[in-house]
């Protein structure tokens, strides 16, 4: 079963690199990005698909950490296209050197992350900038006004990626 959903996988993946070159326009907002950028979006469009999470939220997120620079490295130490710490990079099994590897595993994250906040996008990307501990500490202190209780950074990277405050 796993192998021939790896297979559909790769297929799709295939096929998504083929519009990319056959489409050099896909969308006014990549046309001025390099090959590499442009094929990491659809990437991260079909890992998002694939992990059930929103592909526009997944997309502004990745431009939020990386600007879908595989090489990005943060003066926290975090790693890659996803900006994935070393620590969790190796506990969710992701290669920060493998920029699919790296947009696969912060969609399986979002995704976990999106379960255990019932869909609640905000909570979602918080967890993912400050850390789920994080998070619940602050619907733990702050109930409905959580959000105040979490980093200002942190509200701003929700602000960037929502296009509006958290809730």
């Amino acid at each position: 079963m796993k192998k021939w959903l790896f297979r559909g996988a790769l297929v799709f993946f295939l096929f998504l690199a083929f519009l990319q070159w056959a489409l050099p326009l896909l969308s006014p907002r990549t046309s001025h990005l390099s090959l590499d950028q442009r094929s990491y979006v659809i990437a991260a469009y079909g890992c998002s698909l694939l992990s059930g999470i929103n592909p526009s939220v997944f997309e502004r997120q990745i431009w939020q950490e990386s600007g879908f620079r595989a090489d990005a490295v943060s003066s926290a130490g975090a790693q890659g296209i996803a900006q994935f710490m070393p620590s969790t990079a190796r506990a969710h099994g992701v290669d920060v050197s493998n920029p699919l590897s790296s947009l696969c595993g912060a969609a399986r994250l979002d995704a976990s992350y999106l379960h255990t906040y019932q869909g609640n996008y905000a909570k979602m990307l918080g967890a993912y900038n400050a850390g789920p501990g994080r998070v619940d500490w602050a619907m733990s202190q702050g109930g409905a006004s959580w959000c105040a209780f979490l980093p200002a950074e942190t509200q701003q990277y929700i602000l960037n990626i929502l296009l509006e405050p958290c809730s």
